[in-house]
């Protein structure tokens, strides 16, 4: 067998050799295609994941159509050249980089999955820890990275893999990098089993959640949440019920207002879709609580960071079938202390929230004189049409950003 680097010489002398004898068009893909695909790939919106699924199925037929010496010895290192994985090699005042765009995903997916001995997979693996560990340290947008998981999570072949790269996160000495494997499990609970679940990620969220940094305990949220609007196994559901509860109810999370914000926009995500016994018994009455404390809220702007994500916690929920005592002690008080915040800040907002209190009460009063069997939902009837279409047509105009968030709430005058 020839030693790889005369068997990589000899190749090149056969492309010279054969451009020669009219296999020219095989120099035009390695001169001329190849880094024209990869220059159109590196400013792929990496957010448009139909886009970045039809290159990286066109890359990996091309490699496959070529073969494997192809894909190594002129696929692979052209891809590498623009991909110089270290600390330095993002800057997160860059939004053009290379990393943050569809490279990473489409290289990921399309070439290095191409072939799946061994050493293939060990490959992908380190590419996919030097990524998360790159944009990690430079703050970078972690949306190339997801795009890649998601791309291969939808395979179940490729899940040991992925958490062999998450597990690489949580052990990691940078909190940066920890934080970003925490959020990369609420990814990989979407597609993966129950078991898997239950025996691998919980586990290590686990873990993550009991990190001396409270910001990498802040970023299992989401994937707790996740949890508790995927899974159906009871004992997997009560352990991320009290990790939540440590959260909300321990002492030395009183004053962390950004643990506060993570679990309202968990809550108001997986809230609707969720277990309704988890919803009624420990959601609603936990948004309660955080409701009423932001009542006393001195600094302003903590106050409308609050009171906005309850905003949409709240819309969010209103549309669930809850039932009347939770509705009564707690999902209309909940709506009562965020009328005060509202007062304070937006009269737009007070006026639809009173609009949204005036209709459960009136729902309540006649459920009380009638009760008919088998009658739709309370909160399910909880907004007469008008006062709907008012409400949505306000959520939709809302986004997360900071200047947005700084204009909706403009104290009144």
């Amino acid at each position: 067998m020839l030693r790889p680097e005369l068997n990589n010489y000899l190749y090149d002398r056969q492309l010279e050799h054969e451009g020669t004898m009219g296999w020219g068009s095989l120099l035009w893909v390695v001169n001329q295609l190849l880094p024209h695909l990869i220059g159109i790939v590196g400013q792929i919106n990496v957010n448009s994941a139909a886009c970045v699924h039809e290159f990286s199925r066109l890359f990996w037929r091309l490699c496959r159509t070529f073969g494997k010496i192809f894909t190594n010895t002129k696929v692979k290192p052209q891809f590498q050249e623009i991909l110089r994985l270290s600390e330095e090699s993002v800057d997160a005042t860059d939004g053009n980089d290379v990393l943050t765009k569809g490279t990473v995903p489409i290289y990921a997916t399309g070439v290095l999955t191409c072939y799946n001995q061994e050493e293939d997979r060990k490959l992908l693996v380190a590419f996919l820890e030097d990524v998360m560990m790159s944009l990690s340290l430079s703050h970078a947008p972690l949306n190339s990275l997801k795009a890649a998981f998601m791309e291969l999570g939808a395979n179940p072949a490729y899940h040991e893999l992925l958490l062999t790269v998450l597990w690489y996160g949580v052990v990691h000495t940078s909190a940066l990098v920890r934080c970003t494997a925490a959020r990369m499990f609420e990814l990989l609970v979407k597609g993966v089993s129950e078991s898997v679940i239950a025996q691998r990620v919980a586990p290590a969220l686990i873990v993550l959640s009991d990190d001396p940094e409270i910001s990498v305990r802040i970023s299992t949220i989401p994937a707790f949440g996740t949890i508790m609007e995927t899974v159906t196994q009871k004992e997997l559901l009560e352990r991320v019920k009290m990790q939540l509860a440590s959260f909300l109810e321990d002492p030395q999370y009183q004053d962390q207002h950004s643990l506060h914000i993570e679990i309202i926009r968990t809550f108001g995500r997986v809230g609707p879709n969720a277990e309704p016994r988890f919803r009624d018994e420990f959601v609603l009455p936990h948004l309660h609580k955080l409701a009423l404390g932001n009542n006393g809220q001195t600094a302003e702007a903590k106050r409308m960071d609050i009171a906005m994500q309850l905003f949409e916690a709240y819309s969010a929920l209103s549309c669930c079938f809850i039932s009347e005592d939770v509705l009564v002690n707690h999902f209309l008080p909940g709506l009562r202390c965020l009328t005060v915040d509202m007062e304070q800040f937006s009269s737009e907002y007070e006026d639809i929230l009173s609009s949204m209190i005036k209709e459960c009460e009136q729902k309540v009063k006649n459920r009380n004189s009638q009760e008919p069997q088998g009658s739709m939902s309370i909160a399910a009837s909880l907004v007469s049409e008008d006062t709907k279409t008012k409400f949505l047509s306000k959520v939709g105009q809302l986004t997360t950003s900071g200047a947005m968030l700084a204009n909706v709430f403009q104290r009144k005058k």
